[in-house]
């Protein structure tokens, strides 16, 4: 079953984040330049959380992983341009 996950992160090198970006982009859809919206199953997001982990510093980086639960990704509050990601949205490659 696949879950709503948003992934956020403050990666410092520029080198490593523009990586972790490409990594997320597999997993995700961006949604600003730092967050990502995905529907992953529990062993996507194991893969996604593995890859991401392997090329940051635990040191002076962080990642943020937020499941929402349906009731909960049904309350989000949007302002602005974008709309909030459906699975439709994504492909997982």
């Amino acid at each position: 079953m696949k879950k709503f996950w948003v992934v956020c992160y403050d990666i410092v090198d520029d080198k490593k984040r523009t990586r972790i970006a490409k990594i997320m982009e597999n997993y995700g859809k961006r949604v600003q330049k730092s967050v990502f919206e995905c529907f992953l199953n529990d062993r996507e997001f194991e893969e996604m959380k593995k890859k991401v982990e392997k090329e940051m510093d635990f040191e002076q980086d962080s990642i943020n992983y937020y499941f929402l639960c349906e009731k909960c990704k049904n309350s989000i509050v949007k302002s602005g341009i974008g709309g909030i990601t459906t699975l439709n949205d994504v492909e997982i490659i």
